[in-house]
């Protein structure tokens, strides 16, 4: 068992930015194929940059969690708690890093406009417009995002029944400023 008995600063103000933006991201791209194009073009730049930021500070968390050892389970989760924790964590990492590379390509491919990140990073001119790839693209960025919307309500979920069904210190030890 390890002997961490909380995440370290950095690792908890990634956690949240990168949670919170993603929840957001996920809440608002739902809506965005409904809108008109013209408003669709210009939410998809914000959208765009947002998802190069999450591409790069899940870079960042990738290195600092392979480099970092973090707190070992509690005494209070069973072997298939503590499993499923495991298995939920780095399927979050995965489809985190995968769900800004397939919106990137998505973009490289799309017909209907130029998505251009911060306004700068060009990510249509990456390639030429191919109505077939955008489509496979926006398909798996659509299934991906699903996939992480029902994580991150199993992750919450799990967060909440730790904090007040079993009233151990996992959700606190995540809490920027908590004390397990």
């Amino acid at each position: 068992m390890s002997e961490i008995v909380k995440y370290g600063a950095t690792f908890k103000w990634l956690h949240w930015f990168i949670g919170i933006v993603v929840i957001l991201m996920l809440i608002f791209g739902r809506s965005l194929e409904s809108l008109p194009l013209s408003e669709r073009e210009q939410i998809i730049m914000g959208h765009s940059g947002l998802g190069t930021i999450v591409l790069l500070l899940m870079l960042l968390r990738w290195g600092w969690r392979l480099t970092h050892e973090p707190p070992g389970a509690l005494e209070t989760m069973t072997v298939f708690q503590t499993r499923a924790s495991k298995i939920m964590h780095w399927t979050l990492y995965v489809l985190l890093l995968l769900q800004p590379v397939f919106g990137i390509f998505q973009a490289m491919f799309i017909t209907d406009y130029q998505v251009i990140a911060f306004g700068v990073i060009d990510y249509s001119g990456l390639a030429a417009a191919d109505e077939g790839m955008e489509k496979i693209f926006h398909v798996l960025h659509g299934v991906t995002a699903t996939v992480i919307s029902v994580l991150v309500i199993g992750h919450i979920g799990a967060a909440f029944y730790h904090h007040f069904h079993q009233k151990d210190s996992v959700m606190k030890r995540m809490i920027p400023f908590g004390k397990p």
